[in-house]
């Protein structure tokens, strides 16, 4: 205790961190008010972690500036940082899923150089709404009457309960309550929008006759939830958006489809097990929703398209300005859809396209090329091919995987652990993962030039 005692009085003031030489330097570096609440807390945790003698290292002034310094550096890193997915997961969720292509990352650059034109009609030279350009290519692009945009899916579901159906039922089947990332659960999300959530069927069976014996006098919407990220196989039934769609004209009660991902099954991507965006809309239903990202390849937001009645309502909604789209998000997203519009060839425009158009060869071949790269990088430790399973991710195509190839990499006197944790903290941050004992890494997720920056960057690890 008495060791203790004599550490805690040898713990410097504030002032004196301040006015050592890293201290000072600190002081002209930063910004003076962060500088010193961080260093308020910083001797105030080391107090604390000299009490239960769990620090260990010097605490004169100099060495509680150069631990404020690497607290300062951190702090004043970006929140979001490019990283390298070696995941295999092509839409990782907590990697920020659709990766833009060169052209729309182009749109959103030149939008960010100066003032836009994004409440302002060019044409008749007064204010304009900023949704309304890119709501006229996506109603082109899919045949619908008219669309609108806010943030992302869950905020496009939201606005949209809240504007069908407020005080009334929204009657679902609960084999569609799903809950998705972040623990987004349409159970939640109904009566958080304002409606009344009525359950029908059962989990695996929900018939057309289970929707029409819940109508009453107080029925305000049918909805379709499409179950993105799981799949019931086996003794099922569920009705078709059609015979909802059919119900709901017979009693007078609007049609909505949470879509999600949003598949275009002809702009690009391959075959899928998904339900096709231009089918969905055609078979009538009055409002879909869908993401802006996944399958599309934009930014995260959430297209709410359907009829021009019910989507002048949602604009007209107050919560419509508080999820409304900035100018960088809504200029990518225009930049897509005129890149689909452009695209008589079918030929990929999303990322994602790209990479699921690469065969079990191609990925093998990739693999080999890294290994080759990485080995060439460091002679001392041990790199090796083997197969592996890739998946699209992003709650979509949930059984689906696919064949892919990994690199192994086995270093003598470094965990895997170690080595997966040392990646995660190198200058541009690799994301790997950890199997049987070994780091892998799966090139189905490696975007153009990114093997070469591995093995850079492996070259730079210690160990």
């Amino acid at each position: 205790m008495n060791e203790v005692n004599r550490r805690l009085r040898e713990l410097p003031h504030l002032e004196a961190v301040l006015q050592s030489d890293t201290g000072r330097q600190l002081l002209e570096d930063y910004h003076r008010p962060v500088v010193l609440g961080q260093a308020r807390l910083l001797i105030e945790s080391l107090r604390s972690s000299l009490l239960d003698d769990s620090h260990k290292g010097p605490t004169d002034a100099e060495s509680v500036a150069l631990l404020l310094e690497r607290k300062l550096m951190a702090l004043s890193r970006p929140a979001v940082q490019r990283v390298i997915n070696a995941t295999g997961i092509l839409l990782h969720t907590n990697l920020g899923r659709s990766v833009l292509n060169q052209e729309t990352r182009a749109a959103v650059l030149e939008i960010s150089r100066g003032y836009s034109s994004l409440e302002f009609d060019l044409e008749s030279g007064k204010r304009g709404k900023r949704d309304k350009l890119l709501a006229r290519q996506l109603s082109a692009l899919t045949g619908c009457e008219d669309a609108t945009l806010v943030n992302n899916c869950a905020a496009a579901v939201m606005i949209t309960l809240n504007t069908m159906a407020q005080g009334r039922e929204v009657i679902t089947s609960r084999g569609e309550l799903v809950e998705i990332g972040g623990s987004y659960r349409v159970p939640d999300v109904i009566p958080a929008s304002g409606c009344q959530l009525r359950e029908v069927g059962t989990t695996n069976r929900t018939r057309l006759d289970d929707y029409e014996n819940a109508i009453n006098d107080n029925s305000g919407l049918l909805l379709k939830t499409h179950a993105s990220n799981y799949r019931v196989r086996g003794f099922t039934e569920e009705t078709t958006i059609s015979e909802l769609v059919t119900l709901g004209k017979r009693h007078s009660l609007p049609v909505m489809v949470d879509l999600g991902s949003g598949y275009f099954g002809k702009q690009g991507l391959p075959v899928l097990d998904e339900p096709e965006l231009l089918q969905c809309l055609a078979e009538g239903p009055d409002i879909v929703c869908i993401s802006g990202d996944k399958l599309l390849g934009g930014p995260q937001a959430g297209l709410i398209l359907g009829s021009r009645e019910w989507i002048g309502r949602i604009r007209a909604n107050p919560l419509w300005r508080i999820l409304r789209l900035d100018k960088l998000l809504i200029g990518a997203l225009s930049s897509v859809a005129s890149q689909y519009i452009r695209n008589a060839a079918n030929s990929p425009i999303s990322i994602l396209a790209q990479q699921l158009s690469l065969t079990e060869d191609e990925l093998k071949h990739n693999a080999e090329a890294l290994r080759k790269l990485l080995q060439a990088a460091r002679t001392d430790w041990q790199f090796t091919v083997a197969e592996g399973t890739a998946t699209v991710g992003g709650g979509t195509l949930p059984d689906q995987d696919f064949r892919s190839s990994v690199v192994a990499v086995e270093a003598a006197q470094l965990s895997a652990e170690h080595l997966e944790a040392q990646l995660r903290h190198a200058s541009v941050p690799v994301i790997g993962y950890v199997s049987a004992g070994r780091l892998l890494l799966n090139v189905a997720s490696l975007l153009d030039g990114e093997a070469e920056e591995i093995a850079a960057i492996f070259g730079e690890l210690h160990g």
